[in-house]
């Protein structure tokens, strides 16, 4: 039995629904990896810890910056 248009609009999943559903299912995404286990090597020559690193350095930064200028911003009105 399907719920009528209107019962669909009353019982809209909420953000917090959504994300769980998200984190569910990448999480049984990672868990069928892991279990299948490939044979994927990362290229050698490369230092993946300070590339990783630095990644997170530099969104921290930018997410910062953003926020900043989203202050800033509202602020003035």
């Amino acid at each position: 039995m399907r719920p009528s248009p209107q019962n669909r609009a009353k019982n809209k999943d909420c953000k917090v629904c959504r994300h769980i559903r998200q984190f569910l299912i990448l999480a049984a995404a990672l868990l069928v990896l892991m279990w299948a286990q490939p044979d994927w090597r990362l290229p050698a020559g490369i230092d993946y810890t300070t590339l990783v690193g630095d990644l997170f350095l530099w969104s921290f930064l930018a997410l910062l910056a953003f926020k900043a200028w989203q202050h800033y911003k509202d602020r003035d009105r």
